[in-house]
């Protein structure tokens, strides 16, 4: 059984370039953005709670291996055939991720208590139908044309979540109200991949001898685990005041190591039928198939950090920005052996924040 990887070795680089900007951004802003701390305000009316929603259109890094069965490698290629089953078999690029969070700010002091989670999702179904131009001429009725039907479907889901306790530590307070906000928490994720495959193959249209090459492929991967994370939110104010509304740049890093466990369960098959005439029955030349089920403790190394622009009013606040999250090793994506795959969400965000109480 043959299987083809799908390298995307530029893409990832890409990926971490942008992921890198966004560091070198959050760093750029500390020592070129900040201002003479002013006078510290009077905190009295401000919002204790702060609820925030927001959506992110996310890119994802999902390079597991693509199923390719044997007959489809078969060289020379029939003339019909202009394209392998492995585009019907990707995952969808991107998803619409949602996003919400909770943050506590106890009156008259520095702290910053906040929950938070982030869940998306996404589906791809693809059929690919590839056949002859034209019946075989001399058969009549009994004619029949070649063919490689692909039938794909695959679908997956992410969910993070976030329990932080965090202190504006004073180091970089850029202009009033501008923060610099350091937390430690826990950090959960789970994150899932299902997969199914059907290939159909009749690579002539003689009438007798036929042969009909089938496969099948289904795999189900699954990484869940929870660890201790570290992040730094800052905060600089660009124009405007307090009370009449002002636009500010916040960024933030954030690093994790979650533990937990890596699954992948996987079958696949290939079947050859052989017919030499129609009143006769046909029959199975070979079967094969295989069913690698892996299980297996990981430890996950997690970074990420984001950068946006916000318009802020006395108990609101609208941000756009840029968003990027990479989980190294997080996935099994092989097939019969078992590959570390990372897992990665990157792409632009924008977001509501309400303050209530004060």
């Amino acid at each position: 059984m043959s299987e083809i990887t799908n390298h995307s070795a530029g893409r990832t680089n890409l990926r971490t370039t942008l992921l890198a900007t966004v560091c070198g951004a959050s760093l750029f802003a500390a020592l070129c953005v900040s201002r003479p701390a002013a006078a510290a305000e009077d905190d009295a009316d401000h919002p204790v709670v702060w609820v925030e929603v927001g959506g992110d259109f996310t890119q994802l890094n999902n390079s597991q291996e693509l199923y390719l069965p044997p007959f489809a490698l078969v060289t020379p290629r029939r003339s019909f055939i202009t394209q392998l089953p492995l585009y019907t078999e990707k995952n969808a690029p991107v998803s619409w991720d949602g996003y919400a969070k909770i943050s506590f700010e106890p009156s008259s002091t520095d702290w910053v208590f906040s929950a938070s989670i982030r869940y998306g999702r996404n589906r791809t179904n693809r059929f690919q139908e590839q056949r002859t131009n034209q019946l075989t001429g001399t058969l009549g009725a009994l004619a029949f044309d070649a063919y490689q039907d692909v039938a794909a479907q695959n679908s997956e889901s992410h969910m993070v979540l976030d329990f932080l306790a965090g202190k504006d530590v004073g180091l970089g307070r850029f202009g009033s109200g501008g923060s610099s906000v350091i937390s430690v928490g826990v950090r959960y994720a789970q994150f899932d991949s299902r997969s199914t495959v059907g290939v159909h193959y009749q690579p002539t249209n003689q009438y007798q001898p036929f042969h009909l090459f089938q496969a099948s492929f289904t795999a189900a991967r699954k990484f869940t685990g929870i660890g201790p994370s570290l992040s730094w939110d800052a905060s600089a104010d660009l124009i405007g005041s307090p009370q009449e509304g002002e636009i500010s740049l916040d960024w933030g890093l954030n690093g994790a190591v979650l533990f937990g466990r890596r699954r992948a369960d996987i079958h696949h098959q290939t079947t050859h039928y052989y017919e030499y005439r129609i009143r006769y029955p046909r029959y199975i030349t070979y079967h094969t198939g295989s069913s690698p089920n892996r299980s297996k403790q990981a430890v996950v190394p997690n970074v990420g950090g984001f950068a946006s622009v916000s318009w802020r009013l006395p108990n609101a606040k609208v941000s756009m920005g840029y968003r990027a999250d990479i989980f190294f090793g997080a996935m099994d994506g092989g097939i019969n052996m078992a590959k570390s795959e990372n897992r990665g969400f990157y792409g632009p965000f924008a977001s509501v924040s309400i303050g209530i109480g004060g």
